[in-house]
């Protein structure tokens, strides 16, 4: 394991991992800086010894607990009454420190190399691969065994922790990505909402009408990747696949048929700027512009996530004809969205595995989740009554996740193919043929390819 480490973190110093979509959509981007002993919730369903009496099975046992809460946000408030049941129930006492999900994850990498882990991080998807093949994280698949709560986490979520059959992190949030609508705006052009790539295409006088453009893409920026999984994902195209011997490849250019798909996604891209479908100068935006154009009625629809239900209270009166829909996809295609289940992890070399275990748990049983993560919930039976929760929900079932595999040069490569057709007037069959050679690229750069 200790080469593994030698070797990642050489390639974190030389700044060749990249945070690729650390702020895709998380509310949770301000550093607290204050490292506080906290009280904790118990929960139904942590693992335990058949015939064990968990009620004070911490036995004063501390747990150190890295979070990426917001400070002063809905989430800590709702955690941090929870974490105080929880010690008072189990007998655990959390030591939490507040970190940005960068920093995190530096910090995760550093400790770990020095063998000195905490016992539970809220961390990323996208850093399951990567901590995977550093040797550092805990194989749950045994607790999992134990814990009869997980039969409530939605299977798209678990499924996303799992590589090769073996959990490695618990849930702690789900979020999904969605078609946002502007009902009004949609009325004044006279459009029904889009179904189809083919339908969306064919708004060319939306704009005339409404005076708005009628969709929004994120072409740049650490969005972007997520918004290309869920397109190539409505054509079956997977970034990557699994192996017989384990690694991973894209293989896209030993299936013409798959190329062609791939190059069809791109033309997409491609067709709703020339159509005059979405704002020319959205070719160089993030989701920064995007989200903000969509909040403040300047979008008519836009594919995005549930965190834009904070803009009512910052935008009320162009936000409260916002609806909830699926995302087009093309006739000849699929449904999919892009499933963003945030993890927990538990490292091989934390001191207390089974408070970490029992904390995680904890972070999804039913009251927890009510209490913090209401409307982006990783459960089945937790929701609130609002298009936030539900209307979101009702699209789990065709979710797609990335690959379990070092995403920073992947996500990366994602982002040049886009501006490959978009700024540099490349064919889509050109970009998909790139972007699949850059894949196997970075994962031969990361030792994952299979050859």
């Amino acid at each position: 394991m200790k080469n593994h480490l030698k070797k990642w973190t050489a390639l974190l110093l030389a700044g060749v991992m990249s945070m690729a979509l650390t702020a895709c959509g998380s509310e949770n981007t301000q550093p607290s800086g204050k490292d506080t002993d906290a009280g904790q919730e118990t929960q139904t369903g942590a693992p335990a010894d058949a015939g064990q009496d968990t009620a004070k099975a911490g036995n004063g046992e501390t747990i150190e607990f890295w979070t990426t809460w917001v400070p002063g946000g809905d989430i800590e408030a709702g955690s941090l009454d929870m974490i105080e049941k929880f010690e008072a129930e189990t007998g655990y006492k959390v030591n939490y420190t507040v970190y940005t999900y960068d920093m995190l994850h530096d910090k995760v990498i550093s400790a770990a190399s020095a063998g000195n882990p905490p016992d539970l991080i809220w961390g990323l998807p996208e850093w399951l691969g990567e901590f995977h093949n550093m040797g550092i994280l805990e194989d749950l698949t045994p607790y999992y065994e134990k814990w009869e709560d997980k039969d409530a986490v939605y299977e798209s979520v678990l499924s996303a922790l799992q590589i090769q059959d073996h959990y490695y992190a618990v849930p702690h949030e789900m979020t999904l990505r969605a078609l946002e609508v502007h009902k009004d705006l949609n009325a004044k052009a006279g459009v029904e909402v889009p179904k189809t790539w083919e339908d969306v295409l064919a708004l060319t006088d939306y704009y005339e009408k409404a005076g708005v453009y009628p969709y929004g893409i994120a072409a740049a920026g650490v969005r972007s990747p997520q918004e290309l999984i869920v397109y190539l994902a409505q054509y079956g195209l997977e970034v990557c696949t699994i192996q017989d011997d384990g690694k991973y490849k894209n293989t896209w250019a030993e299936n013409p048929e798959d190329l062609a798909k791939a190059a069809k996604v791109f033309q997409f891209y491609k067709d709703l700027v020339d159509k005059g479908v979405v704002d020319p100068a959205s070719v160089t935006w993030g989701y920064e512009e995007t989200d903000e154009n969509f909040a403040t009625g300047y979008t008519g629809m836009y594919v995005t996530g549930n965190w834009l239900e904070e803009r009512e209270k910052s935008n009320p009166e162009t936000m409260g004809d916002v609806d909830i829909c699926p995302i087009p996809y093309p006739s000849d295609g699929q449904p999919a969205t892009y499933i963003e289940a945030k993890p927990q992890y538990i490292f091989s070399d934390s001191k207390n595995k089974e408070g970490a275990f029992a904390l995680a748990s904890a972070v999804c049983s039913k009251e927890w989740q009510e209490a913090a993560f209401a409307s982006h919930s990783a459960r089945k039976d937790v929701f609130t009554d609002t298009i936030w929760s539900k209307g979101f929900a009702n699209l789990a079932d065709d979710g797609v996740v990335f690959p379990p595999v070092t995403l920073g040069g992947i996500t990366q490569a994602m982002i040049d193919s886009i501006a490959m057709v978009l700024q540099d007037g490349k064919s889509p069959e050109d970009a998909a043929s790139w972007l699949s050679e850059a894949i196997n690229q970075s994962l031969a750069d990361s030792g994952e390819l299979s050859e």
